[in-house]
């Protein structure tokens, strides 16, 4: 357990979660590549978690280095939760293509347990419960440009 709470293993898994997000969303959006205006690749989409990470910062900027590590560490594993929920999709869509529908309302239901999984989090961590909101507000913003 003693590992699990180590910085080296945080920055680790912090670096596979924001890959995997990277690579999960960009397999995603190839489903959906004629609704958006941007090529939405795996290189897109890393710039988007990172873009994440900066636009959060000012909401956690007075806090310790340990707490925006136990932050981003808990924020991206939800971000790894949401693209491991997104792969039964991608599966079925791999052997039978499903409609935009179905595909859009499975990624939002997906984007809801994200929503509540990380405000349960922030709670956990006992920051304010907007930040949770500048997630949303982030990927609303980017959603504008790439619709």
């Amino acid at each position: 357990m003693k590992l699990l709470n180590t910085i080296y293993f945080k920055i680790i898994t912090i670096i596979i979660c924001i890959a995997d997000t990277a690579f999960t969303l960009s397999r995603y959006a190839k489903l959906i590549g004629h609704l958006l205006k941007v090529n939405y690749n795996w290189q897109f989409e890393l710039l988007m978690v990172t873009g994440m990470l900066l636009f959060q910062y000012p909401f956690i900027f007075n806090k310790t280095a340990m707490v925006k590590l136990n932050y981003y560490y808990h924020m991206l594993l939800v971000s790894l939760m949401g693209s491991l929920l997104l792969w039964p999709l991608l599966i079925i869509n791999w052997f039978y293509v499903s409609s935009d529908t179905i595909n859009l309302l499975y990624f939002f239901t997906v984007v809801l347990l994200m929503f509540v999984e990380h405000k349960r989090r922030v709670a956990k961590l006992l920051l304010p419960v907007f930040i949770s909101y500048t997630w949303v507000l982030y990927r609303f913003i980017i959603l504008i440009f790439i619709l």
